[in-house]
């Protein structure tokens, strides 16, 4: 990737492609859990955050009656009018005071998960390199004790005594003390390191049991993070469904005070009608365009003997899983995943594939991720595909191995477009090669 550093975030938009069907990635967590917390804090988001101690049933949007009632009088329909404004104007501030409220919690999410990953990664180092320090002062102590076992052996003699009543054999014996010198050097140079291996041993379990102990805490706080975050997108799906069902009401409610035509009741009914339709013809045509482009740039890639497929249909690897210095964070941190980009170009907007069958659980804008999909394969495994450009699919679809889910691009905190691409199981992030054969 070799484009400048970039940082996206979404508008809200009614007619926005990656709202649609989308609310609101990964952790020590369940799809059941993804549920119950959303569906726990998603009453309290809509009734608390974007409304204050009122309901969306509380709002009171006019009848057919009220508005054939205001068009008799020309101050009473006027007054109308601008009610009916005004609650158009309310559902479009609902639903960007819902998306802002769901990017703040995306972005908190993002950050707990990095903290969470790269302190996971580092106290599995620092369990490696406890159990290699071990194993090292073990070895360090065997080898001084075979010395220490030879000096004793071979000091048995009294040296001394023998260079007295030696007479011409005193070579030998001169020969077998300068032997010993050099032993017991050896032998406390052994002993120095055995001791200094079982310290740096110490030292490093110290600091491994450390970290395994704090890692709960940050586990917790990026569970309560993702619970917040899927909850807040989910208030958005919820607003933005509401706009789009009583806009089209309200819309068509305006018309008919406004026009100088009026229109009946069944005209009214039939102009709502017919925008629903419209809406639903929109976004299926959007659908198969989606589905065409994707066929036209060589479809889904094939899937491999182990049941998983690339995300993208051809692709090089420009970022592996691991340690490393993040370009626009500018910190060491864990890299969760495999960066994609297509292989030959045109990575912007490149269709994307799911890389196995599952259940989409989080679909939409995620901090550093941009917009990604989350999807749920069973046994606690998610694959997650970040810093799209759109999304096809959303939230709660069931989708299969090599079906089209987004289009690739850049995202959140990306320097170029490409796909990143996690898997993970329980929560922990896994090296993707584990499962994809790139």
């Amino acid at each position: 990737m070799t484009t400048t550093d970039t940082r996206t975030r979404p508008s809200p938009s009614r007619r926005s492609s990656r709202m649609r069907g989308e609310p609101g990635r990964r952790r020590r967590l369940s799809p059941s859990r993804f549920v119950a917390g959303a569906a726990l804090a998603v009453a309290l988001l809509a009734v608390d955050v974007f409304r204050g101690s009122e309901g969306a049933f509380a709002v009171d949007y006019p009848s057919w009656e009220d508005v054939l009632a205001a068009r008799g009088n020309e101050a009473t329909k006027q007054a109308e009018v601008e009610r009916i404004q005004g609650l158009i104007a309310q559902l479009r501030t609902e639903v960007q005071q819902a998306q802002e409220f769901a990017d703040l919690k995306a972005d908190e999410y993002s950050e707990a998960q990095d903290v969470y990953d790269t302190a996971v990664f580092r106290a599995e180092e620092l369990a490696v390199q406890a159990t290699e320090a071990t194993a090292r002062a073990e070895e360090s102590n065997r080898q001084a004790g075979q010395l220490i076992t030879q000096f004793t052996r071979s000091g048995g003699t009294d040296l001394t005594l023998n260079l007295i009543v030696a007479g011409d054999g005193t070579e030998d014996l001169l020969y077998q003390l300068g032997a010993m010198s050099q032993l017991s050097q050896a032998t406390g140079r052994l002993s120095d390191q055995a001791a200094q291996d079982r310290n740096t041993a110490a030292a490093l379990t110290a600091q491994a049991d450390i970290a395994e102990r704090e890692l709960e805490a940050l586990k917790v706080a990026a569970e309560l993070a993702l619970e917040e975050a899927l909850a807040a997108q989910v208030a958005v799906e919820a607003a933005l469904a509401e706009e789009e069902a009583q806009g089209i009401v309200l819309e068509e409610q305006l018309k008919a005070l406004t026009e100088q035509t009026a229109k009946t009741e069944a005209q009214y009914q039939e102009g709502v009608e017919e925008r629903r339709r419209q809406e639903e013809r929109a976004r299926e045509e959007a659908r198969r365009a989606a589905e065409e482009a994707a066929r036209d740039r060589g479809g889904p890639p094939p899937v491999s003997v182990s049941g998983w497929g690339s995300p993208l249909s051809a692709w090089r690897v420009t970022s592996e899983f691991g340690m490393r210095f993040h370009p626009i964070a500018h910190v060491n941190r864990l890299h969760a995943g495999i960066d994609l980009v297509q292989a030959g170009g045109g990575t912007c907007g490149a269709p994307v594939y799911a890389s196995a069958a599952g259940t989409v659980v989080q679909s939409g804008y995620n901090g550093g991720l941009g917009y990604s999909v989350t999807i749920a394969h069973g046994g606690g495994l998610t694959t997650v595909y970040g810093h799209n450009s759109s999304l096809v699919a959303g939230r709660g679809a069931e989708v299969g191995g090599g079906q089209l889910i987004a289009y690739a691009g850049t995202t959140g905190s990306s320097t170029g477009c490409h796909v990143h691409f996690e898997t993970r199981v329980n929560g922990v992030a896994q090296n993707p090669r584990n499962y994809v054969g790139f």
